[in-house]
């Protein structure tokens, strides 16, 4: 079995002898992107965050390493990296398996840095006559990049100092035993082996960033893109209708892939009919809430803009119904309806009623016993009271000047709404 020798040991560390291992992973066929959240590389990637010395592989100095996500203009479309800051005499990036040094085509990654940044490239090679034991050939090639520019690095094609290592000890064996390209020395040691391609930056401790790792060969290069956390946004309101003007709570929640919270601002939005979105107040994540009065139906949406570490994200549009007041209900007439046409007697009421029967001598009239009242005269029904006149509807203060989109500082370009599809 032919021995294998990790380089890296835990996310940043130095290169280090591990014995009789397999490489991580096989080797691609056909080209592929590998999307990495944040700088976590997935496990069992064959590309891992590595830092090494400048001046040796095994140099290295203790140095606290906090890799951030930026934003860094002058990319188009994909515009998030990976940052660092060293003190210098390190250098950090990826460290790369191979099963074939010579074979491999693409070795590098994209790089910008302000003021430009030096760095440094390894290739780790086992002749086929060392299989077996712990001794590994060591090339080593300087790296620069000018200031202000992305800068893709391909290291294949360098010439390389070459120093036999005992992996075991990390010692080397003997000085610089020469330079050359990698298929010359290869060649010269008796064909192609396993390995590895280490390729850092930032030597003389200027800040940089790092994408687009890359490792592959003819056949298929896999590609490591580093991108934002991804987030997600929602909105909650009520689902009946309201009154104009009546208050309407709308809260929502932000969280990140994982579904931790994500704190910041987020902005609500809203539009009526096919009108645009406008903003129309800003509250603090990760558990927004706002009250508005909507004077017709609205549509609402929470949003949040990109940031350096997250990547933007808009809820799903939710439409607030207003209806308008009530319709006032049916009175009764003021004037007592008309009798019916059956008991409604003839001609004139004040003229006496004929009949053929003969007429008696009218009755002297009937006086009421004393202790009897006098009925009262009946009183005619009183107009109906007016309709009482709704109540004005209340109507909220002016609004404040709505909140501007976050700063420039502080977003990237907006994420697409929920309509359209969805870098501190």
């Amino acid at each position: 079995m032919r021995r294998r020798f990790k380089v890296v040991a835990g996310a940043v560390a130095t290169v280090v002898a591990a014995g009789a291992l397999t490489l991580p992973g096989a080797e691609a066929s056909g080209d592929s992107t590998v999307v990495v959240r944040g700088s976590a590389l997935p496990e069992g990637s064959r590309s891992q965050l590595n830092l090494v010395g400048c001046d040796s592989v095994f140099g290295r100095t203790a140095e606290p390493v906090a890799p951030t996500i930026g934003v860094v203009p002058g990319r188009p479309g994909n515009r998030r990296s990976l940052g660092f800051d060293l003190v210098g005499g390190n250098a950090i990036g990826s460290v790369s398996y191979v099963d074939r040094v010579a074979a491999t085509t693409t070795a590098g990654m994209s790089v910008h840095a302000d003021a430009g940044t030096t760095g440094v490239a390894y290739v780790g090679y086992q002749a086929p006559k060392d299989v077996g034991t712990s001794l590994m050939w060591v090339g080593r090639a300087p790296l620069a990049v000018s200031a202000g520019v992305w800068t893709p690095v391909n290291v294949t094609g360098q010439g390389f100092a070459w120093t036999q290592y005992d992996m075991s000890t990390q010692q080397p064996i003997g000085g610089v035993v020469g330079s050359s390209g990698i298929s010359a020395f290869t060649q010269a040691m008796g064909g192609d082996g396993a390995g590895f391609y280490m390729v850092g930056f930032g030597c003389d401790g200027n800040a940089f960033n790092t994408d687009s790792w890359r490792i592959g060969t003819s056949t298929g290069v896999t590609t490591y893109d580093f991108e934002g956390f991804t987030t997600r946004t929602t909105i909650s309101g009520p689902d009946a209708a309201v009154e104009p003007g009546q208050r309407v709570t709308l809260t929502g929640s932000v969280v990140d892939g994982s579904g931790a919270p994500v704190t910041g601002r987020v902005v609500l939005e809203a539009k009526t009919g096919d009108g645009p979105w406008e903003t129309v107040d800003v509250a603090p994540g990760p558990n927004p809430s706002v009250v508005v009065r909507p004077e017709e139906s609205t549509t609402y949406r929470w949003k949040l803009y990109d940031r350096a570490r997250f990547e933007g994200s808009v809820s799903a549009p939710m439409t607030i119904k207003v209806v308008g007041p009530e319709e006032p209900s049916e009175h009764p007439s003021a004037n007592p309806s008309d009798p019916p046409a059956g008991d409604e007697p003839s001609g004139d009421p004040s003229t006496p009623v004929t009949s053929d029967a003969p007429r008696k001598a009218p009755a002297a009239p009937v006086q009421p016993p004393a202790d009897t009242p006098t009925p009262a005269a009946e009183t005619p029904p009183a107009e109906p009271a007016a309709q009482e006149t709704p109540p004005a509807v209340e109507h909220a203060s002016e609004p404040a000047t709505p909140a501007s989109d976050p700063p420039a500082a502080e977003q990237s370009a907006p994420a697409e709404s929920a309509e359209g599809g969805a870098s501190d």
